[in-house]
């Protein structure tokens, strides 16, 4: 497997529980890799800490695919400690792409408004990387590297209950279907508000980090044409998510502000979020015709079972 690869190697025959382990072994080395990156090198590198929430959700989506194989106590300690990895890098994103943003803009607002944003962004990503440490601190004390051995060697399949899904294609088949159901209802759906576009956003996520452990399990046009479909829709996605957790930060910090410049900047910039994230989404929903939606269906139903009322 590549240094940073996202696909997860196995074939339709393959026993699910040996993909199970090797799926898990990958997702939480490359998590804590950049962990441990996140931690020992400058927060000014920031795809280390890009990488590490992209990893953990990666790794969470795994746990929960291979739920009926996992033990439960052990992946229920795994699945808290995942949890506090995500929030830990969650703002610390956030705040990078904020940053990263602004610096972009261009001349759109005035260059002193700028600099003032951009040093409240800089003292709360200073704040945000504290938990990362303390989590990788935390981690290290419990000896995350023994316990995550002991874990996989317990991922198996219980009871001979899984009947069907003892071989990789006939689970990849049931449990991408699972996932594609709500995706593509959610697809139908109405847009107009920031919610929905979130919701959309949210089971595409599921569902693209599915098909990186399925591919295997399928053809070649599954990893070559139907993901690159899925994912430039997500791509399209978060690229509106972007303004409305900008707006979310803005505003938060306007009722903190304690002078009128300051203010003043924070003002700017939430209708300057306010109007990008109405026109993208605009934008967005000229692009996602009918035709589209149409066509994402058909080719998920070549791998899937749909309901042909949907």
């Amino acid at each position: 497997m590549g240094r940073n690869s996202k696909w997860i190697k196995g074939r339709s025959g393959d026993a699910t529980q040996r993909i199970a382990r090797r799926a898990l072994a990958a997702r939480l080395e490359r998590t804590w890799h950049y962990l441990e990156r996140s931690v020992c090198e400058p927060p000014s590198e920031t795809e280390n800490v890009h990488q590490l929430r992209v990893f953990a959700r990666r790794t969470a989506a795994a746990l929960e695919i291979f739920d009926a194989w996992l033990p439960v106590r052990r992946g229920g300690w795994m699945r808290k400690q995942l949890k506090r990895i995500r929030k830990a890098a969650g703002e610390a994103r956030d705040l990078d792409v904020l940053a990263l943003g602004w610096r972009q803009r261009d001349g759109q607002i005035p260059s002193a408004q700028t600099v003032l944003l951009l040093e409240q962004v800089e003292r709360c990503r200073r704040a945000a990387q504290r938990p990362i440490e303390e989590v990788f601190t935390k981690l290290c004390d419990k000896d995350f590297a023994r316990r995550t051995y002991r874990f996989l060697r317990h991922v198996r399949a219980r009871g001979g209950e899984h009947g069907d899904c003892e071989r990789f294609g006939s689970m990849a088949r049931l449990e991408l279907g699972r996932l594609v159901a709500p995706y593509l209802a959610a697809a139908r759906a109405e847009m107009n508000d920031a919610h929905a576009l979130h919701g959309f956003r949210i089971q595409g996520k599921q569902v693209r980090y599915a098909m990186e452990v399925f591919a295997g399990a399928f053809d070649a046009p599954f990893r070559e044409e139907l993901y690159p479909s899925v994912a430039d829709l997500q791509d399209r996605l978060g690229a509106i998510n972007d303004h409305v957790t900008a707006q979310a930060y803005l505003v938060a910090w306007r009722e903190e502000a304690d002078s009128c410049a300051a203010r003043s900047a924070l003002e700017a910039s939430i209708e300057h979020e306010r109007q990008s994230f109405e026109s993208s989404r605009r934008e967005f929903l000229a692009w996602w015709t009918a035709e589209r939606q149409d066509d994402l269906r058909r080719r998920f139903a070549r791998y899937v079972e749909l309901d042909t009322a949907g």
